[in-house]
């Protein structure tokens, strides 16, 4: 199996939260382009992706957005670290294109899970820790042809759907560099 590209997933039992927003989340649907959070704001829920799929992003100093983090279907899309610390979200949370969501609100689902699992802050503290530290370093050690390639083997079936400019901001790489390294690996665009 490919390492997630989330890789927090495999590194902390989830089914409880899972489980809490499948029981007791309210469904929400976020049209295309549709804010889940801005940047700036603080975090007051905990969403489960059903369907679609969400990005992370974060204004560059020229106005233009950078695709920082994605959320697919079945993943959650929360601003942790800075909502158990209540202080404003450093990015915002977009739905990239028409995604149904399962919302609890932040401090209900976190103190629920927090009774049955008493160490779940510092276990997910520490697996989201190591994933963004990995991504870090990948940045440095992975060509942008070796992190696409990891992207697609995480996520073989969102390849044909995830628009290739948001993937390309994510990889940080240029839109025109994604294109010729998807034509080199005979793979398909998606249209932006």
């Amino acid at each position: 199996m490919a390492e997630l590209f989330n890789s927090y997933r495999s590194q902390v039992n989830l089914a409880g939260l899972i489980e809490l927003c499948e029981g007791e989340g309210k469904p929400v649907i976020y049209e295309k382009g549709e804010y889940l959070l801005h940047q700036g704001d603080i975090e007051r829920h905990i969403s489960l992706v059903k369907s679609g799929y969400c990005r992370y992003t974060c204004l560059k100093s020229d106005g233009s957005e950078a695709v920082v983090g994605l959320a697919m279907t079945g993943e959650f899309v929360t601003d942790f670290n800075n909502g158990v610390r209540r202080i404003p979200a450093l990015a915002s949370q977009v739905a990239s294109v028409r995604t149904e969501v399962l919302q609890l609100p932040f401090v209900y689902a976190l103190e629920k899970l927090c009774q049955s699992e008493p160490n779940f802050l510092y276990i997910a503290s520490d697996a989201l820790f190591r994933m963004c530290y990995t991504r870090l370093l990948d940045l440095y050690i992975l060509s942008p042809a070796e992190r696409y390639c990891k992207f697609i083997d995480a996520y073989p079936d969102i390849a044909s759907t995830i628009k290739t400019k948001e993937l390309a901001s994510y990889l940080r790489i240029s839109h025109q560099h994604l294109l010729r390294i998807k034509k080199s690996q005979g793979k398909g665009d998606k249209s932006d």
